[in-house]
């Protein structure tokens, strides 16, 4: 009987033991198992980082390329615009001569489209220089009010074949704008131009001038330097407006949703409105038409230049 209840014994220890190993491999097993999944969130994490490093290795690598063709590109362009010009410039003294030897009144007409003509490929000329440079601006005192009515005068034959009523409101400044004319010539003509044309069918193009508010807009800053104070156009127009979804892309280079053109005119003027320190904002929407705002510093620190 002895013997019997000593084997019992055994057993009861032996399946007591069983069981306390049991709990422990159970237990090692938990840890593995929960060790085996950190293991496999950090290799799932380090996966993602290497997928994405290959991609950002891979834009950079499809941006260098692209800069290098468009830096040919560019260097080529340079050479042709600056060919061109000189002909150009024959052309629209030629041009100006006749106007002022013809009598005839309708002949005289067909010397205007010609200085048109010569007008305008000047100026597309012009924005593919700019766009190729990269602008060392010349500050000075700057007539905002004449220069808008320079780039009215330029645009006013597509104003007229589109029908497009021009509203102006311009304030007086208490202190003097200081600005490279050239840019801010480019700048104008590419958004009054881009205003009219998104208007075909008529409409309005409204351009006001103003003090920058201290606060400063809201709205889709590019990024550019915020003045604390300076001066505020804008050129609005009453046309389709631009979708939200092209809205981001609309200053980047050779983008574009017209059947003709560059595509460089949007690109030209952040170019330009960066160099002068200042920033361009748009505002859109479908079927009432887009506002781009334009800041400009005062650049008070800067002096006149000797004449």
């Amino acid at each position: 009987m002895a013997i019997e209840e000593k084997k019992a014994e055994l057993l009861r220890e032996a399946f007591s033991r069983f069981n306390e190993t049991s709990l422990d491999l159970e237990k090692y097993y938990r840890l593995l198992q929960e060790q085996v999944a950190q293991l496999k969130s950090e290799l799932e994490a380090k996966n993602r980082a290497l997928e994405e490093s290959l991609q950002q290795r891979e834009a950079l690598r499809e941006q260098a390329e692209r800069n290098h063709r468009l830096a040919a590109v560019g260097e080529m362009s340079a050479r042709m615009a600056h060919e061109l010009r000189n002909p150009l410039g024959s052309i629209e003294l030629f041009s100006s001569l006749l106007k002022k030897r013809v009598a005839d009144p309708s002949l005289r007409q067909y010397a205007d489209h010609i200085s048109a003509a010569v007008g305008a490929m000047d100026y597309a000329l012009s924005n593919l220089l700019l766009f190729t440079r990269t602008p060392a601006p010349f500050f000075r005192k700057t007539d905002l009010r004449r220069m808008i009515e320079e780039a009215r005068l330029f645009a006013l034959p597509l104003i007229r074949q589109n029908r497009i009523g021009w509203i102006e409101s311009i304030e007086t400044l208490s202190d003097p704008v200081r600005c490279d004319e050239d840019l801010l010539r480019q700048i104008l003509l590419n958004l009054i131009l881009n205003a009219v044309e998104a208007m075909p069918q008529g409409g309005e193009l409204r351009v006001t001038v103003a003090p920058q508010e201290r606060d400063g807009p809201s709205g889709s800053d590019r990024g550019a330097v915020m003045p604390n104070d300076g001066v505020k156009i804008t050129i609005s127009d009453t046309g389709d407006g631009i979708p939200p979804e092209i809205l981001p892309k609309i200053f980047d280079p050779f983008f574009t949703t017209k059947s003709r053109g560059t595509g460089l005119g949007l690109a030209i003027v952040h170019h330009a409105v960066t160099a002068l320190g200042g920033t361009i904002q748009v505002q859109s929407e479908i079927n009432r038409g887009s506002t781009f705002t334009l800041t400009l510093p005062p650049r008070l620190d800067l002096t006149e230049p000797i004449e």
